[in-house]
């Protein structure tokens, strides 16, 4: 492919021109730090950062500063610039190395990012996060949906045909103990980490129940090879991998509803993660299992589990990790009315979440943005609202954040929070508003693959009042309740 176009010191030099664009703003404002920090809901050190172009953090952030300081769409416009080198320079870093690695196989790989704007066309607009007070954008979603449900199943198959491929032609499926019994070597612990990244780079964009088989097969494979192979000095890090892949396929399980068989790879994962002692695996595992506990409802088997994960990290403990951890446990105590407990968790994971240095966290927890701390913060302020109604303006604000953030490129992510939005306007008495986001986000659970986004849609029922005189929130409590009946 050649030398990449875009190298690392020119991605430097631009975020250090971003952040010198942001203090030249503040100061003609008139503002320090501090202040622009307060009001942008952020703090002293990460403006400090962003200023010396040693952060980039997320789009809400630039949004905010571009409307306090009135840049005339400076801010926003030299962000989105970055954000498009950034990702051209991830594409071409992507597509070496994968040639790299494949050579020729290369080929029958999708590149990077390729699938990710058409598998999102006409499944999420690009509209307000409120869902738009316009009803012609709601019908639009309805226009699209069918001809880019078309494009959305092609590319899907397509991009999960060319991973089996890759896994069938390094001889990763379809192992019994028969045939695992080879010797393993450093290729082989390549293999397997890439295609389960790929894997997990579709979980991320359109959901784990489009690929729950394809993953259970793939983990499982993963798990015979480490029984019955000869791995010799690798054995550590092939048990790594094969951990790794067993967390990825207990998430898709979960996301398809199939609850028995996440907690069955799980727990595979769990074991063979903390017997090679990588205990910040194993909070990821374990933070997966929680969030099943809270869908479940079983609030107090998720706070031991998030404990236990926080308690045995130890060292190994980072930022992102940390953030992770006490966000999850925000949301449960929430949830069990400890109101004052959850405040706390959610500032403990605000403090930890500015202390992120992307260099030194896995990999594996680039999923955990500024959207996932958001998304928290909606949904514990959702909670308090049940019992208090003032707290719902917030939980709309949080909410609308976090939609802001995750952006297009994370369809499930950014549904189940309009789906937490509806709710948060409901509890506001902002009918008009909840049921032209409920409106959608129905057409919108009806496409996805993931069983986990109908169950929340089903729940929107419990914030709506089945005796309500808004003829809308009623019509829209009846269409839950008859496309999304609860299970038998």
């Amino acid at each position: 492919m050649g030398q990449l176009m875009i190298d690392r010191q020119q991605l430097q030099d631009a975020r250090q021109d971003l952040g010198r664009k942001l203090a030249t703003w503040r100061k003609a404002r008139h503002l320090i730090q501090d202040d622009l920090a307060r009001q942008v809901r952020s703090s002293r050190s990460t403006v400090a950062m962003v200023e010396r172009g040693r952060q980039i953090v997320d789009r809400v952030f630039w949004l905010q500063c571009e409307s306090l300081l009135s840049a005339q769409g400076e801010l926003i416009t030299a962000y989105d610039a970055y954000r498009q080198m950034e990702a051209r320079h991830s594409v071409e870093k992507a597509e070496a190395a994968r040639r790299a690695r494949w050579g020729v196989m290369a080929d029958r790989v999708l590149g990077a990012g390729e699938p990710e704007v058409e598998m999102v066309t006409g499944v999420l607009p690009e509209d307000d996060p409120m869902g738009d007070d316009h009803p012609a954008g709601t019908a639009s979603v309805d226009e699209q949906g069918k001809s880019s449900d078309v494009i959305v199943d092609m590319r899907r198959r397509s991009l999960l045909a060319s991973i089996a491929a890759v896994a069938a032609g390094s001889g990763l499926l379809g192992l019994t103990p028969s045939t695992a019994s080879r010797r393993i070597g450093a290729g082989d612990i390549a293999r397997i980490e890439a295609v389960t990244a790929l894997y997990r780079s579709v979980d991320y964009e359109i959901g784990g129940g489009a690929l729950c088989a394809e993953v259970g097969r793939f983990a499982e494979a993963t798990s015979v090879l480490l029984a019955r192979a000869d791995t010799g000095r690798w054995t550590t890090n092939l048990a790594t991998a094969a951990a790794a892949a067993r967390q990825l396929a207990g998430w898709t399980a979960f996301d398809a509803g199939r609850h028995s068989d996440a907690g069955r790879h799980w727990l595979a994962a769990e074991r063979t993660a903390v017997s090679v002692g990588d205990q910040q695996l194993a909070a990821r595992i374990r933070y997966c299992q929680a969030r099943q506990f809270q869908h479940l409802r079983h609030n107090h088997d998720a706070l031991t589990t998030i404990r236990l994960a926080h308690d045995d990290l130890g060292p190994e403990a980072t930022p992102a990790l940390l953030a992770m951890l006490r966000g999850a446990e925000a949301a449960s105590l929430a949830a069990l009315g400890e109101h004052a407990a959850a405040a706390t968790a959610l500032q403990q994971a605000s403090s930890h979440f500015e202390d992120i240095d992307p260099a030194h966290e896995p990999d594996w927890m680039r999923f955990y943005d500024r959207g996932e701390l958001l998304a928290q913060y909606g949904r514990v302020h959702r909670d308090l609202a049940r019992h208090d109604r003032r707290h719902a303006s917030s939980a709309v604000e949080w909410t609308q954040a976090a939609i802001s953030a995750f952006g297009p490129q994370n369809v499930r992510s950014t549904v189940l929070n309009r789906i937490g939005l509806c709710s948060a306007l409901a509890l506001a008495g902002e009918p008009d508003q909840a049921v032209t986001v409920g409106t959608a986000v129905i057409q919108m659970g009806q496409r996805l693959s993931s069983r986990r986004v109908r169950d929340r849609v089903r729940n929107l029922s419990r914030d709506i009042p089945q005796d309500t005189r808004h003829s809308g929130l009623a019509d829209l409590w009846h269409t839950v309740t008859c496309t999304f009946p609860a299970p038998a």
